[in-house]
């Protein structure tokens, strides 16, 4: 619920497991981020799986511990998939389709969101390119400092 991410600075992105593409490198990105803010309880992580079929609860579970990640730090999320493009495609403003010709079945931009804690979209970062990552850090220290 949003009660997760009540009054925190997180980051957000719309995954599947078993992406063939761009996910393991944008995982790869978000992992330098978990482990740099691992201890900092302002900040949060959330990932939204576009592939609600697949990924299911039990599927996240392996997966995260898979990565080796804290899920009470990195959210992985599943839903109705209607809710879940909803909020990739109406609220969040990202691409996330289900596309049969795309490799592993859906079409997804591998952007990562950066929210502060009134909810606001403070930046749009690409998360396959490691300088845009490391700019989005920079981002979450200045909002964490912004925000005490």
């Amino acid at each position: 619920t949003l009660q997760t991410v009540a009054g925190k600075i997180y980051i957000a992105d719309f995954f599947f497991t078993h992406c063939p593409t761009i996910c393991p490198k944008v995982k790869k990105q978000m992992m330098r981020v978990y482990e740099t803010f691992l201890d900092e309880p302002r900040f949060a992580m959330l990932s939204h799986s576009i592939d609600t079929r697949y990924d299911t609860v039990a599927q996240l579970r392996r997966y995260a511990q898979k990565m080796g990640i804290r899920t009470d730090k990195w959210h992985l999320l599943t839903g109705e998939h209607e809710d879940i493009y909803e909020i990739a495609n109406q609220y969040y403003k990202v691409s996330a389709v289900v596309d049969s010709t795309a490799p592993g079945g859906f079409d997804h931009d591998g952007k990562i969101l950066l929210i502060d804690p009134e909810r606001h979209i403070r930046g749009f970062y690409d998360g396959t390119d490691p300088e845009a990552v490391d700019r989005m850090m920079e981002d979450i220290r200045f909002l964490l400092r912004q925000y005490r």
